[in-house]
């Protein structure tokens, strides 16, 4: 098992994810860590300083999260920003698929993707974790390890959930006829012909759920959450993650989806939940349209 380090001491392991810390850390590099009796100044670490923190009779840092460096005003300014460059990023994407006319929808929209992602990751990192030092453990991303059964089983369950929950929203709709309220069908001429369409499962099954977890929850949620506390942080990030897709057949559905993930992730203390249930969503969408 691993002891809690003390500052300066070398060869001391980390309590909660046994990596090895330098000589005079005072802060897990793998996990984000601290043991009691280490104050961290937050516009450094990202985290909540020792008296700020509550520990169990280990020593571990809260199963879930701490404080973050940034908050309300940034949160808006990132919404800002990312709404302008999902414009931009789509204009730039339909002039540059102009150039492949025979897969131009499929170019467009591998392109657009992975220039929104550049943009959010751009947008997090300025008006976020540029200020912390350990960016990767903030959002709880850090040194991928084979999750707990807890966690896993969690993942899937909202994974499910969101299934069901999409599957009966487009039940009802279609039992009341309100065709304006219905999920958009998937358009195939997004998927890349041949093998290529593997193209277009990175961007929307990997690229997509990476980028949009890392705003919506990384970002929007934690940044919420020392103000609204977690159900209206949830909530709220989960009506801008809805907003976020323009469309008003998915409103419902993909806030319900976003209320999943963001309580999955206050739940598990990882966003690597979340993204796997966001990958598995997007990915059996694609496949369902893809092979059908």
């Amino acid at each position: 098992m691993g002891q809690s380090p003390q500052a300066g001491q070398g060869g001391s392991y980390c309590a909660r994810c046994e990596r090895q810390w330098g000589s005079g850390q005072n802060f897990c590099p793998g996990c984000g860590h601290q043991p009691p009796g280490f104050a961290i100044p937050s516009d450094q670490s990202g985290e909540m300083t020792s008296t700020e923190l509550s520990y169990d009779s280990g020593g571990r840092a809260p199963y879930r999260m701490g404080g973050v460096t940034w908050g309300g005003w940034q949160v808006i300014f990132g919404i800002v920003l990312v709404m302008l460059s999902l414009f931009s990023a789509a204009a730039a994407a339909l002039v540059l698929g102009s150039f492949y006319p025979e897969q131009e929808d499929a170019v467009a929209t591998w392109i657009s993707v992975h220039l929104m992602a550049l943009a959010i990751i751009g947008t997090v990192w300025y008006l976020g974790l540029r200020h912390c030092r350990y960016p990767l453990a903030v959002l709880r991303l850090s040194r991928v390890t084979w999750p707990r059964k807890r966690t896993v089983l969690l993942m899937f369950g909202v994974l499910g959930a969101s299934l069901i929950s999409t599957s009966i929203y487009s039940g009802i709709v279609e039992w009341l006829g309100v065709d304006e309220l219905a999920i958009p069908v998937i358009e195939s001429d997004i998927f890349f012909d041949g093998p290529a369409v593997l193209l277009t499962f990175q961007a929307l099954a990997f690229i997509t759920p990476m980028s949009e977890e890392l705003f919506f929850r990384g970002f929007i949620f934690r940044g919420l959450l020392p103000k609204m506390g977690p159900w209206w942080a949830i909530a709220v990030s989960a009506l801008l993650f809805s907003g976020f897709h323009l469309s008003v057949g998915v409103l419902i559905p993909i806030f319900i989806t976003g209320f999943l993930l963001a309580w999955l992730y206050w739940k598990t203390g990882s966003l690597w939940a979340a993204i796997g249930a966001h990958a598995g969503q997007n990915a059996l969408a694609l496949a369902a349209q893809a092979f059908s």
